[in-house]
């Protein structure tokens, strides 16, 4: 009878932290990030003035006054109010506090939109739920600096070692490009159709004219540029631009036999 008491409760134990952890949003508990290494994510991200830094989990806030110190002005959402105080203080202290704000707010109820960089320190389900918040709001180019667990499929741009943690990685947000889109050229014949898929910054297109296809090469999406090489039998099209909500426009380098020009092109989604 004991026995059978004594599982009871602790099964009525297990219940209760799983329904407490659970309550609490996964929070990720407070891990100290060594100095030397948010001073490698300052560098990683390439933070100066002219920068607007938000970091999730801000913690005793020394990632956001460390991008105050370089010019930037910096954000840090915490849930935990203490760390909040503590992370004002320590901005008066450094003599940055005109340039930081800290909020004791939920990491999902938060707009990210005006950064150009995020870091976080957060448990690897937490990184894996924002991974779409962030792709969705962030704009093209925005940084993004993760210690230690990487976004699943999203490949980051770079990956190098931290002090005491599995690293520290990259990425960089790219234009939302997927869709129809509608191709002309200055000087150029009947607009071709476009046809981009995406996944993150990995995309396949496919160039279509009225009366012929391609065979695309040399594909690159990096923050708001995009390049592509579009081969048909007779010729090539190389096209290189910049990505501008539902607009690309730039340059294309046309091969028809052995005539080459340069010409203006730009697209327009459908």
């Amino acid at each position: 009878m004991i026995l059978q008491h004594g599982r009871q409760l602790v099964a009525g134990l297990v219940v209760a932290l799983l329904a407490l952890w659970a309550a609490a949003e996964f929070v990720a508990p407070f891990v100290v990030t060594p100095q030397r290494d948010v001073d490698r994510m300052m560098r990683l991200a390439d933070v100066g003035p002219g920068d607007y830094l938000i970091d999730l989990g801000s913690g005793d806030g020394r990632i956001v006054i460390a991008a105050a110190e370089r010019g930037a002005v910096g954000h840090g959402i915490e849930l935990d109010g203490n760390l909040v105080r503590e992370s004002r203080l320590r901005a008066e202290g450094a003599g940055v506090s005109d340039r930081v704000a800290f909020v004791n707010q939920d990491l999902f109820r938060s707009d990210f939109s005006r950064a150009t960089v995020v870091t976080m320190y957060l448990m690897p389900d937490i990184v894996l739920r924002l991974r779409s918040v962030l792709f969705e709001q962030l704009s093209p180019g925005t940084r993004i600096i993760s210690n230690s667990f990487p976004m699943g499929d999203w490949e980051p741009e770079q990956h190098i070692s931290a002090a005491v943690s599995g690293g520290l990685y990259l990425w960089v947000v790219p234009a939302k490009v997927e869709g129809h889109w509608t191709v002309t050229i200055d000087g150029g014949s009947d607009p071709m159709e476009l046809v981009i898929e995406q996944h993150f910054q990995q995309i396949e297109p496919q160039l279509q004219a009225r009366d012929q296809g391609f065979f695309m090469e040399d594909v690159r999406l990096h923050a708001d540029r995009i390049d592509f090489h579009a081969v048909h039998r007779h010729g090539s099209y190389r096209f290189s631009g910049r990505v501008d909500g539902d607009v690309m426009r730039g340059y294309v380098h046309v091969r028809d036999g052995d005539d080459v020009k340069v010409a203006h092109w730009e697209a327009r989604r459908s």
